[in-house]
C-alpha cells in the first residue's frame, strides 16, 4: 500500500513537472509575440483559475467576468514575467488573487452563496480528488463547508484540493513560507472536518 502511494506521488510529480515545462514553453513563445501560444496558455489555465475564483465570489457570472480580467491583466504584464522556478500557472493564480481582492474592495457587502453554481465546475474537473467525488450531495456539502471557513483557509484549500497545486506553488502565491503554508493548510483541513461533522450532527 505504501509503495502504491509513493508511486502515485512520483507519477503526479512527473506529470506536474511536465505540465510546468509545457506552460513555460508557451509563455516564452507568447512573450515573443506568438498569439496562438497565448491562446493555448489561456485554454490550459482557464478552468483552474475559474474554479479558484468561483469559490471566492457570489455568482458564476462574477467568476467568469473576473477570470477574463485575470487573463487580460496577465497578457498586459506578459513581458514582465520571469521564470523563477515555479509554474506559470502559479503566477496566474497570483494575478487572480489580486483581481479577487479588487473585486471585494468594490463589493464589500456581497455574500458568497454559489455552491450550486460551483458544483458543475467540480464535476467537470479532471483534477478533482476522488474523495470529493463520491456524489453530488457529498461534493455540495464540502463546497458549502469550505465557503464557511475564513478566507485564508478557503484560499489554501481551494488551491490544494480543487486545483491540485503543490505546497511550494501555494506558498509562492500567498507569499508565505512553505512551512507556514503547510501549517495553514493543516489547520484549514481540521476546521473543514469540524464543519462537516457539525453539519452531519445538525441534520
Amino acid at each position: 500500500m505504501a509503495v502504491s502511494q509513493i508511486e502515485k506521488k512520483k507519477r503526479f510529480m512527473s506529470e506536474h513537472s511536465q505540465q510546468q515545462k509545457e506552460l513555460l514553453d508557451l509563455v516564452l513563445k507568447a512573450q515573443a509575440g506568438d498569439e496562438v501560444a497565448f491562446e493555448k496558455l489561456y485554454n490550459e489555465c482557464y478552468e483552474p483559475i475559474l474554479r479558484f475564483i468561483a469559490f471566492r465570489v457570489p455568482t458564476q457570472d462574477d467568476a467568469e467576468d473576473l477570470a477574463q480580467q485575470v487573463f487580460i491583466r496577465f497578457y498586459n504584464n506578459l513581458q514582465n514575467w520571469k521564470d523563477q522556478g515555479y509554474s506559470p500557472l502559479a503566477y496566474v493564480f497570483t494575478v487572480a488573487r489580486s483581481v479577487i481582492a479588487d473585486y471585494w474592495r468594490a463589493n464589500k457587502n456581497r455574500k458568497v452563496e454559489n455552491s450550486e453554481e460551483i458544483l458543475p465546475l467540480l464535476e467537470d474537473s479532471g483534477s478533482r480528488p476522488e474523495e470529493m467525488a463520491q456524489s453530488s450531495e457529498a461534493t455540495r456539502e464540502i463546497v458549502e463547508a469550505i465557503q464557511r471557513l475564513p478566507d485564508n483557509y478557503q484560499e489554501v484549500i481551494a488551491l490544494r484540493l480543487i486545483d491540485g497545486l503543490t505546497n511550494p506553488e501555494i506558498a509562492k502565491i500567498i507569499k508565505k513560507s512553505e512551512v507556514a503554508t503547510r501549517k495553514l493548510y493543516s489547520r484549514g483541513i481540521r476546521k473543514l472536518q469540524v464543519e462537516l461533522i457539525e453539519e452531519k450532527n445538525n441534520e
